[in-house]
C-alpha cells in the first residue's frame, strides 16, 4: 500500500493510503457510464423533437456535462463522484487542505488531455501517467496538486455513537457547530475519528497525552469559548467528532 504523508503546521503527521489503479479505473468507468447514459437520453430527446439545431444542442450538453459533472461532484461532494463513492475513494489536496474550486477545475480541464476526445472511454494518457507516477497521479492531479486516496475510516464506532444523547454540547450551540464545520479539514476529521477508534486500546498515559494534545490543538483551531472548559480533553474530542459525524461531513 502506498502512503502519502501530510505534516500540519503544528508538526502533526497524517498518512493517507493512495487509491489503487484498479479502483480508480473502475470508479472512472462507472462515471463514464453515467455520463454516456445522460448523453444518450439527451440525444434521443433532441432527435424526437426534430430540431434542426439538435447536433449543436447535443454538443453543448456534452460540454456542460464534461465540465459540470466532475467539477460539481468533486467540489460539492468532498472529492467524490458517484463512481468514486461506490469504490470508497476520493480526491483531496496533496497538502491536506480543503479542495478549492481552482483545484477541481484544473483537474477537470486537464482531463481532456488525460482522456483524448477521440478515445474518451479509455483515458490512455492519464492511465499511462498514473502507472509510472509514485502516487498514481494523472496529469490533472499533478497540475492541480491533488491525490486520490482510499477512505479507510468514515464513521465513528458504535460505542461512541451511543453517547450522542449524553454528550452533545457543541452540536447544541449553533455558533460553535458552524465554526467547526467551516474550518474542519479532512486531516482533522481523520485524527478525531482515529482517536475515537483507538482510545480503548491505548495505554492510559498514552491515551491521556494524545487526547490532551488533540484537544489543545482543536480548541485553538476552532476558537472554542472559555465556557466549555469544564469538558475534559477526551470529552472535547468526543463532542467534535459527534458534530462532524452527525452532519455527515466527509471532507
Amino acid at each position: 500500500m502506498i502512503l502519502h504523508q501530510i505534516t500540519t503546521p503544528e508538526q502533526v503527521c497524517f498518512h493517507y493510503p493512495i487509491a489503487g489503479l484498479v479502483s480508480r479505473a473502475m470508479a472512472w468507468c462507472v462515471d463514464q457510464l453515467i455520463l454516456t447514459a445522460a448523453l444518450v437520453v439527451i440525444l434521443f430527446s433532441v432527435m424526437s423533437a426534430g430540431a434542426t439545431w439538435g447536433f449543436a444542442v447535443f454538443l453543448l450538453a456534452k460540454l456542460v456535462l464534461d465540465f459540470g459533472y466532475w467539477t460539481w461532484f468533486e467540489l460539492r461532494r468532498s472529492g467524490q463522484t458517484p463512481g468514486k463513492r461506490v469504490f470508497k475513494i476520493g480526491v483531496m489536496s496533496a497538502s491536506g487542505s480543503r479542495l478549492r474550486f481552482g483545484d477541481v477545475f484544473t483537474r477537470t480541464l486537464v482531463r481532456f488531455v488525460d482522456s483524448p476526445f477521440l478515445i474518451p472511454f479509455f483515458g490512455i494518457v492519464g492511465g499511462t501517467v498514473a502507472i509510472f507516477d509514485p502516487l498514481h497521479r494523472r496529469l490533472g492531479d499533478i497540475a492541480a496538486d491533488t491525490i486520490v486516496v482510499a477512505y479507510v475510516t468514515s464513521a465513528l464506532p458504535s460505542s461512541v455513537l451511543k453517547q450522542h444523547g449524553r454528550v452533545n454540547t457543541f452540536a447544541d450551540n449553533a455558533a460553535i457547530r458552524n465554526r467547526i464545520l467551516t474550518r474542519v479539514t479532512r486531516s482533522e476529521r481523520d485524527v478525531l475519528f482515529d482517536l475515537m477508534h483507538r482510545r480503548d486500546s491505548l495505554h492510559a498515559e498514552t491515551r491521556e497525552e494524545l487526547f490532551r494534545e488533540a484537544a489543545d490543538l482543536f480548541r485553538k483551531r476552532y476558537g472554542l469559548p472559555k465556557d466549555v472548559d469544564y469538558l475534559s480533553d477526551e470529552q472535547t474530542v468526543l463532542n467534535l467528532a459527534l458534530v462532524i459525524q452527525d452532519t455527515k461531513f466527509v471532507g
